[in-house]
């Protein structure tokens, strides 16, 4: 499983931060802490049937657990793995997960110094119909993960997640009371269907992000149902590998809809979309501009790639040929995570997998993509 490791001579020796990691909730976070008024509708992670646990969440269709952390240790172990449901969070979710001394223990197994937390439950979150819902399951979270990063403030910078539907000013304000609790930033769903980035009305949240000069992750998975998008032969592969385009739809909803120009010093952050993509996504979209520049509303008064560099940055686990487009799309924008605990994800090979991405690379532009772009955009110590 790991055969592509057996050319490295050295794992990557300098201090690295991943800027994509995850935590997994425990089953009875919100059950426990959630409003009384919601406890039976709360958000929670259950056995259904024989086929293991899964996510439920009001209005989503229930989600395995599977690709949200049981099958970390089978990779660690070199196990191919063999299934995609029946695993159950008692006998396979590893205690870094929900607990921050065990994590740190797992950042230190896989030499990390730091990483940036985004949610595994929580992620769907924008599936719930109910904005009061939503609201106050986004809430519930954001405290429990204030104190998980709170006992080591160094090591976990926490990303909080926000409501989707209903008023954004809602959304604004858990921003602002996030930052109160310590958190570095906000996530959003890379897609919300009926609520496309373009769209002025997310200038709301926009503007209050850029006032308090908190980043702004458009992470993927979330803000649509993937079961039935796509049936017949390969349908779980093509969900997966073509969801991953989905990003360059929202790049170009966020940069043509203006909202880079109407907040220049805002900072959009494409999490766990790989950055491959984006070279050839930039050079198109400047091509477009150049031909249409006059005739396109609004009128931006700069091509896209302009914006990108200033405005936007990518992350990344394992991507070789994104690696490589560096200098088309500079690498002060570029951004490395493990993806822990995630199936996709290179725990805890992390250092082997920077050594095999970045060979050849220049030791500044690898420096930079592996930890010092976490420390300017996200706050981590510099040593």
């Amino acid at each position: 499983m790991n055969d592509r490791y057996d050319s490295i001579r050295e794992p990557y020796q300098q201090r690295i931060l991943s800027a994509d990691s995850h935590i997994l909730e425990q089953p009875d976070l919100w059950t426990s802490r959630m409003d009384t008024k919601w406890r039976d509708r709360a958000p929670r992670i259950e056995s259904l049937d024989e086929t293991g646990d899964y996510f439920v969440i009001d209005g989503m269709r229930p989600r395995p657990l599977a690709f949200e952390g049981p099958m970390a240790d089978l990779k660690a172990e070199g196990i191919e793995i063999p299934k995609p449901k029946g695993y159950r969070y008692d006998e396979s979710i590893r205690p870094g997960c929900y607990d921050p001394d065990e994590r740190m223990k797992d950042q230190d197994i896989d030499g990390v110094a730091g990483e940036l937390i985004y949610p595994g439950l929580g992620l769907f979150m924008a599936l719930a119909p109910d904005p009061d819902y939503q609201l106050a399951a986004c809430q519930t979270y954001n405290n429990w993960l204030a104190e998980f990063c709170g006992a080591y403030p160094q090591r976990l910078k926490g990303m909080a997640i926000l409501p989707t539907v209903g008023d954004l000013g809602a959304a604004a304000d858990e921003t602002e009371r996030a930052q109160k609790l310590g958190l570095t930033g906000v996530t959003l769903p890379v897609v919300v269907p009926d609520r496309p980035y373009n769209l002025a009305e997310w200038d709301t949240l926009w503007e209050r992000l850029q006032a308090l000069k908190m980043p702004c992750a458009l992470h993927v998975g979330g803000g649509q149902e993937t079961f039935g998008r796509f049936r017949g032969p390969g349908a779980g592969a093509i969900i997966v590998c073509g969801g991953r385009f989905d990003f360059n739809i929202t790049l170009q909803q966020v940069i043509w809809g203006g909202a880079p120009e109407r907040f220049p010093t805002m900072k959009w952050v494409l999490t766990e979309g790989g950055i491959g993509w984006i070279a050839a996504a930039l050079e198109y979209a400047d091509q477009q501009w150049s031909v249409g520049a006059e005739w396109m509303e609004p009128r931006l008064p700069q091509p896209p790639s302009f914006y990108f560099k200033r405005n936007f940055a990518a992350t990344f686990e394992d991507d070789r040929a994104g690696v490589l487009t560096r200098d088309f799309v500079h690498a002060d924008t570029l951004l490395w995570g493990s993806d822990y605990p995630h199936t996709e994800g290179v725990w805890p090979f992390s250092r082997k997998q920077i050594a095999y991405d970045f060979a050849g690379i220049a030791d500044a532009d690898t420096r930079k993509m592996v930890h010092d772009n976490a420390v300017s955009i996200f706050g981590f110590p510099a040593n």
